[in-house]
């Protein structure tokens, strides 16, 4: 008797379960490609860079502003001594 009745609800809850599903079929529009698309909350961003190196580096220049640089902001070690 109680494979029986195990077996019914089984039955029964394949049933609701199938109800269930082919409502919510139903209710959504029958042509979902009229539906306006929504746009994503963040867009892809493409930048387009430019990979190639320069063709000359002055390394003396930039060690030049450093050392200027450091002379009119010393460092704390420095102001303290």
């Amino acid at each position: 008797m109680s494979l029986e009745w195990a077996l019914g609800v089984l039955v029964l809850l394949a049933l609701v379960a199938l109800t269930f599903f082919q409502l919510g079929r139903l209710s959504q529009p029958s042509n979902p490609t009229q539906q306006p698309r929504k746009r994503p909350r963040h867009p892809s961003v493409f930048v387009d860079m430019d990979d190639n190196p320069p063709m000359e580096i002055d390394f003396e220049a930039g060690i030049r502003a450093n050392q200027s640089s450091s002379r009119k902001h010393p460092s704390r070690d420095e102001a303290s001594s």
